[in-house]
């Protein structure tokens, strides 16, 4: 089977939340259940939008769901990375040049970062962030949902060259609110990742929660729970 391009971006590549001051810049847990019944499968592959955010809601009208964070959140707008640079940080939220020319290729490919929603500004300490991303997974039939999209996500980290001290969990499942997605934990000394995953439209929908504290992940697990999931899709095949 094809490994996932997403997985080592969402897993290994991406960073703790906690931007960087450049060098010589003058100036950015519950119980689960293995459960395969219930998650979405696929359906036809369609044009992905990039949604759209309105207050602290984020909708996207191809994938068909919907999340709002806590008032207290941070959701930069599209320049936000440049201005960070600008100021002397790097955030690094997605490092693509860490994959490889062959696995970028394909990230590039199939892999679209939708939205990074920040707990505190960049910077502060024991920050937390929920990166919302789609893969493209039309050219891999053998993945039919959440759970077997999961299982291929783990039996690739688990057969990759890792980082001395991280950790790959078990394949599980959680219902939060009305959706069961399948999700998988990792870490790295202090700090917790968890990758929540769910499957339609052509696309593996990617929630990573990558936290140090409980209470982040509990935020995140909340803003999925009280998420609407089911809004109705685009017609549209374009």
């Amino acid at each position: 089977m094809r490994s996932c391009a997403a997985i080592f971006v969402l897993l290994l590549c991406v960073s703790s939340g906690f931007s960087q001051k450049r060098p010589g810049a003058t100036k950015k847990l519950p119980a689960s259940i293995p459960v395969k019944d219930g998650t979405e499968t696929r359906e036809a592959v369609k044009k992905l939008d990039s949604g759209s955010v309105t207050g602290r809601s984020y909708i996207n009208p191809t994938l068909s769901f919907q999340v709002t964070f806590p008032d207290s959140w941070l959701i930069p707008g599209p320049d936000f990375d440049e201005y960070m640079k600008s100021s002397g940080f790097d955030l690094h939220t997605v490092n693509s040049e860490a994959l490889g020319p062959l696995a970028k290729k394909q990230f590039s490919k199939n892999v679209t970062v939708l939205l990074t929603a920040y707990r505190s500004m960049p910077g502060t300490p024991d920050n937390a962030f929920v990166l919302i991303a789609a893969e493209n997974i039309s050219s891999v039939p053998q993945i039919k949902d959440a759970v077997d999209y999961m299982d291929a996500v783990r039996q690739s980290l688990v057969n990759a060259k890792l980082p001395p001290g991280f950790k790959v969990g078990e394949t599980s499942a959680e219902k939060l609110g009305a959706m069961q997605f399948a999700f998988l934990d990792t870490s790295s000394g202090v700090q917790k990742r968890r990758l929540y995953a769910t499957v339609r439209q052509g696309y593996a929908v990617l929630f990573t929660v990558a936290y140090l504290k409980d209470e982040d992940l509990a935020t995140a697990r909340d803003v999925l729970a009280k998420g609407d999931i089911f809004l109705p899709t685009r017609n549209d095949t374009n």
